[in-house]
C-alpha cells in the first residue's frame, strides 16, 4: 500500500467509517415512517416491483435510506408483493461513505475518474475491501428493516461481501416479509473490469422455493451464458431475476442477449433490472423490463412490461401467472440433454437431477 492510501485507510478508521453501519440509526429512522403493506401470496398471480435505480453517491447513511425507502414505497403502492433492485445498489452509491472519494479515484491532474479507475490510478479492490463491512450492514439493515415494515419481499439487488481471506464478491440478497434473508447470490461471471480489479467470483446458482413461486437471482453477466440460467431452471426457478449494473448506454440489442434470450430457452419469468446514472464518471444505462417466453405474451414478443427510458429512475410492476407458466412448461419443456452436460461440465450441473421426468435439486 502506498503512503497516500496508507494514510487514508488510517483516517477512515479514525473518523469511524463503520460507524456509518450502526443498524440502530437506520432502523430507527426507518421505523419513524408509515408503509403500505403487500398483498398476500395467492398462490397463482404475482405482482412484481421493478425499480430502476438512478446511481448516486451518498455522504450519509440516512440518505441512502431515504432514497430506497421512497422507491420502495411506491412499487408496494402499487401492489408490489416482490420489489426487485439492481446490481449495485448496496456498492456504489455507498462508496460516497469513503470520505474524499472522488478525489482518490481521479487521478490528480484532471483525469476523469472513470479513467483513473480504469487505469489503476485508484486500487479499486483496496477500495472495495475498505467499504464491504459498512456497506454490507447498512444493506443488510435497510433493507431486512423494509421488508419486515412492507410485509413485502424484497430482492435488494447486490452489495459487496467480503470473506476472510480478504475476496471480494458482488453478492444478491432475498429478504422475506417477516426480514430475515433468505436467499444470497454471488456473481459467478465477471465483467472483464471486474476482473481487473481483482474481484472474485462463485460457482453455485442457487434458488429458493416461495410462497411468490420459485425464484433464483443470478447477477448481470452471469445471463450473458445460457448455462447459469439453464441450471437455475433445472432447479425449479420459475422467476430468474436479473439485477444488473451496465456501464454502457442502453442499446436494444445488446441487452436483448441476456434474460429475454435467457427465458426464450428456459422457460420462465425474466426480470432485467438496472442501474442508470453516473458514478464516480461512468454512465450507466438500460432499459429494465419483466419478460416472458413468446407464448406468454400479450403481443407474442415476450415483453410483459418494460421502463419508458433507459436513463431515467422509474418503478414499474408487472403481473405474472404462475398457473399459465406452470402449464406451458409440462406442454413444452426443454429437451436438455443432462447427461451430455454432466459429462463435459460435472461442476456446473451438480446441484440438478430429473427423476421420473420432474426436476428436483
Amino acid at each position: 500500500m502506498n503512503a497516500t492510501l496508507e494514510r487514508i485507510v488510517t483516517g477512515i478508521a479514525q473518523r469511524g467509517l463503520l460507524a456509518c453501519a450502526q443498524t440502530g440509526g437506520i432502523r430507527r429512522q426507518l421505523a419513524s415512517k408509515r408503509y403500505p403493506s403487500a398483498p398476500p401470496p395467492d398462490g397463482r398471480w404475482v405482482r412484481l416491483g421493478v425499480v430502476q435505480l438512478k446511481g448516486r453517491l451518498c455522504a450519509r447513511a440516512a440518505d441512502y435510506v431515504e432514497q430506497v425507502c421512497q422507491l420502495t414505497r411506491r412499487a408496494v403502492e402499487d401492489g408490489a408483493q416482490l420489489v426487485i433492485f439492481p446490481e449495485d445498489t448496496g456498492s456504489y452509491p455507498l462508496a460516497g461513505l469513503i470520505p474524499g472519494i472522488e478525489r482518490l479515484t481521479s487521478g490528480g491532474k484532471g483525469e476523469p475518474p472513470s479513467e483513473a479507475v480504469r487505469g489503476g490510478s485508484a486500487p479499486v479492490l483496496l477500495l472495495f475491501r475498505i467499504l464491504a463491512p459498512a456497506a454490507s450492514q447498512v444493506h443488510h439493515a435497510t433493507f431486512s428493516t423494509l421488508a419486515r415494515s412492507c410485509g413485502a419481499y424484497i430482492l435488494a439487488g447486490s452489495t459487496l461481501a467480503l470473506d476472510g481471506a480478504g475476496h471480494v464478491y458482488k453478492e444478491a440478497r432475498l429478504y422475506g416479509p417477516d426480514g430475515a434473508l433468505l436467499m444470497t447470490q454471488r456473481k459467478t461471471h465477471l465483467f472483464p473490469t471486474e476482473a481487473l480489479w481483482g474481484m472474485s467470483r462463485d460457482e453455485l446458482i442457487h434458488v429458493i422455493k416461495t410462497p411468490l413461486g420459485t425464484l433464483a437471482a443470478p447477477i448481470c453477466m452471469d445471463h450473458t451464458y445460457f448455462e447459469p440460467i439453464r441450471v437455475a431452471w433445472l432447479q425449479g426457478a420459475e422467476i430468474i431475476i436479473d439485477p444488473a449494473a451496465d456501464a454502457a448506454r442502453y442499446e436494444f440489442w445488446a441487452q436483448m442477449r441476456g434474460v429475454w434470450a435467457r427465458v426464450q430457452e428456459s422457460p420462465a419469468y425474466g426480470v432485467h433490472v438496472l442501474m442508470v446514472g453516473n458514478i464516480l464518471g461512468n454512465e450507466f444505462g438500460g432499459r429494465s423490463g419483466v419478460y416472458a417466453p413468446l407464448a406468454l405474451s400479450p403481443n407474442g414478443d415476450g415483453v410483459l412490461a418494460q421502463a419508458a427510458t433507459g436513463d431515467a429512475e422509474e418503478v414499474f410492476c408487472a403481473t405474472v401467472d404462475l398457473e399459465a407458466l406452470r402449464a406451458y412448461r409440462r406442454d413444452h419443456a426443454p429437451d436438455f440433454n443432462l447427461e451430455l452436460y454432466r459429462r463435459y461440465t460435472p461442476v456446473a450441473y451438480m446441484q440438478a437431477r430429473v427423476h421420473g421426468g420432474r426436476v428436483v435439486a
